[in-house]
């Protein structure tokens, strides 16, 4: 299907709005009903597509995107949820300011290598109950997201998906940690920094809690065989990476694929069977969070595949100003690129947007890595950084969230986080566009 109007957008659209101002107008309609929004938002893209293109596209308008991207990808942040589940960590509480700061940048570094999903699902329960007892918590959530679920993973091409697609296309490995430093390094200093004072402000304020001591128990990691686990989640990734396919549906799917999701799926059993339930009960572990995401991102998946059918016409389709923008005369600017392949990341999903910009501005590993080495740069840090600016910008953020309800936090709404990442994350990606 060859879609051309920017209004086969509006599903997906419906969805956004729909997640940004269902739960301010309806709270009690959006706690009951939101399974059913995604569904909703699907029917009106399907319906459309019957009249358009004929009845017999509405299977393959649900299952291409469905088994192409969206089972791989749901799997994947299932299997890190579900072994991370098993690993509890414990800190003591009441440490202050300086604890969480590190906490945080240390976190960010974990990203880099085990992934933000993997390291999201695995930090974010004890960095809860370092801090248990505190009045003010919706900034412990908030920059948790924009340091361990997005910023770290800009380290290599484990910490985020679009990242290891450029190095399935021909990347170095190292070519990403080596330009992107300086930003990462930045980003992640000035975060830490800024979060250091906004903590140590309510830090202040909240002393007058009273924290138990009697109880507590000095660092300790139990479900342990756990982070073995997570080392065969990574190999498979890197290694389930080798030719062979057959075709379904019109679409190419590859044994490693295949191979991949059986063994990440079998990896989930094992952690669920060896896992005692104690641990998982003191986590407050429950398959909810991972619920919420696979409801809300079926929606997404499908609904969003003519935005990106458009994209990927480039200059050639309906969006060809934003492309004319970005690349005036054929040359393209590399902050423009930033902002524009950001934009994209933090309301699509962003190793689509990744390769999409990998293809237009040269498809050659080589060119990018050498006479475009800016290019590939602006894109790479902002198809991960930008995930931060709204909960569905990366799907860690959604974990996060949830995983933050389920402790006892009052997190903020769609908007309410995003008025949150605008003001803190929008002037230090400014900075970054101007060294671009």
């Amino acid at each position: 299907m060859e879609f051309v109007s920017p209004l086969w957008s509006v599903p997906f659209l419906g969805i956004i709005l729909s997640m940004s101002f269902l739960p301010l107008l309806g709270p009690k309609f959006w706690e009951k009903y939101s399974c059913y929004v995604p569904l909703f938002w699907s029917a009106v893209y399907l319906l459309p597509v019957s009249y358009c293109f004929g009845f017999s596209k509405i299977a393959p308008a649900i299952f291409e995107p469905i088994l192409a991207d969206y089972i791989p990808f749901i799997i994947l942040i299932a299997t890190l949820y579900v072994v991370s589940g098993g690993i509890f960590v414990d800190f003591p509480r009441g440490n202050g300011p300086l604890f969480n700061s590190l906490f945080l940048f240390f976190g960010s570094i974990v990203a880099g290598w085990i992934g933000t999903t993997g390291a999201a699902a695995l930090l974010i329960r004890p960095f809860l109950r370092a801090n248990l007892g505190r009045r003010h918590t919706t900034h412990l959530m908030v920059f948790f997201i924009f340091l361990v679920a997005n910023v770290g993973g800009a380290a290599t091409p484990l910490g985020d998906p679009p990242l290891f697609i450029g190095f399935l296309k021909g990347i170095d490995f190292f070519w990403f940690i080596k330009h992107l430093y300086p930003f990462l390094f930045g980003t992640t200093t000035v975060l830490c920094l800024l979060f250091f004072i906004i903590d140590f402000i309510l830090f202040r304020i909240d002393l007058g809690i009273s924290y138990d001591k009697g109880n507590e128990p000095v660092f300790r990691i139990q479900g342990s065989s756990n982070i073995i686990l997570i080392i065969l989640i990574l190999l498979s990734v890197i290694f389930c990476n080798f030719k062979g396919g057959f075709m379904l549906c019109g679409e190419n799917f590859s044994y490693s694929s295949i191979l991949r999701n059986f063994l990440l799926l079998l990896i989930s059993l094992i952690s669920l069977k060896i896992t005692p339930d104690e641990i998982r009960i003191k986590n407050s572990f429950s398959l909810a969070p991972i619920k919420e995401i696979a409801e809300l991102f079926a929606g997404i998946f499908i609904t969003v595949t003519p935005i990106i059918n458009i994209l990927h016409q480039g200059i050639n389709g309906e969006f060809r100003n934003l492309f004319q923008w970005i690349a005036p005369q054929g040359e393209f600017i590399a902050d423009r690129c930033f902002w524009v392949s950001g934009a994209l990341s933090s309301i699509l999903d962003n190793a689509p947007t990744f390769l999409i910009f990998f293809h237009l501005t040269a498809g050659d590993p080589h060119v990018l890595m050498t006479l475009k080495s800016n290019i590939l740069t602006a894109f790479s840090l902002s198809t991960v950084f930008m995930g931060a600016l709204t909960y569905i910008g990366n799907a860690p953020n959604l974990i996060v969230k949830s995983v933050s309800i389920t402790h006892g936090l009052k997190v903020p709404s769609f908007l309410g986080y995003m008025i949150w990442s605008f003001a803190i994350l929008l002037p230090i990606f400014a900075a970054i566009s101007c060294f671009l």
